[in-house]
Order: C-alpha cells, then structure tokens, then sequence
C-alpha cells in the first residue's frame, strides 16, 4: 500500500509541476510555447476552450495542489511499519539497544592492575 501511495504522490507531483509551468504567467510562459496568441488563439485556444488556458490549468493545479497536500498528510500518518525499512542508522541503534554495552570489550589481562573504581578492584 505505501508503495503505491508514493507512486501516486510522484505522479501528482509532475503532473502538478507540468501545469504550474504551462500557465502563462507576465512573461507569457511555456503555454507561448504551444503557439498562443493571445487568450484564445493559437493551439492552446483550440485545447482549452475559448477563454483560453488560464482558467483549466488554474483549475487543474488548485485541484492537484490540493491532492499534494492530503497525499502528503496520509504519508505522514501512515504507521512506521508500513514505511518499509528503516536506515541504516535506525537499524544499527536497535541492535545496540538490544545488546550489552559492554559485550565486544576486551578481556582485562590477569597481570594488569584493576581500574580505579571498579567493582571487582581491591584498594
């Protein structure tokens, strides 16, 4: 499931950068591209209609901008377990949590003198 709900969330995410690109902004944008001359004319006045592109794709990226969002909360919510795998850096800290902090040192050699505080040292 949270496989599929990214793969939706990076679908939403292009479609949702291809329409913010495609409306004409002050400097006429990538929608001049698709050979507009003005609101309703050229190819984009045929695709969008007569008022042009401005008012579908403003639609279009409210609605997507919205979808972003709420996809974006549902990931949030979603439990750990359902994420998949942790990181490396998370995997490591479990395992050190479950073992000794003291397992892997090194044996004290029987001719060292103790270190100062330990319990098994004589004064």
């Amino acid at each position: 499931m949270f496989t599929s709900v990214v793969t939706i969330h990076v679908l939403v995410c292009l479609v949702l950068i291809l329409s913010v690109l495609l409306q004409s902004g002050k400097g006429g944008g990538l929608s001049s591209a698709f050979g507009t001359g003005g609101p309703s004319g050229g190819m984009a006045g045929q695709m969008f209609g007569g008022r042009g592109a401005a008012t579908f794709l403003g639609k279009v990226t409210t609605v997507l901008a919205t979808l972003y969002m709420l996809i974006v909360i549902g990931l949030n919510l979603l439990p750990d377990e359902a994420q998949g795998t942790r990181s490396i850096i998370q995997e490591e800290a479990l395992r050190n949590q479950q073992t000794s902090p003291a397992q892997g040192l090194p044996e004290a050699e029987p001719g060292l003198p103790a270190a100062p505080g330990d319990p098994g040292s004589t004064p």
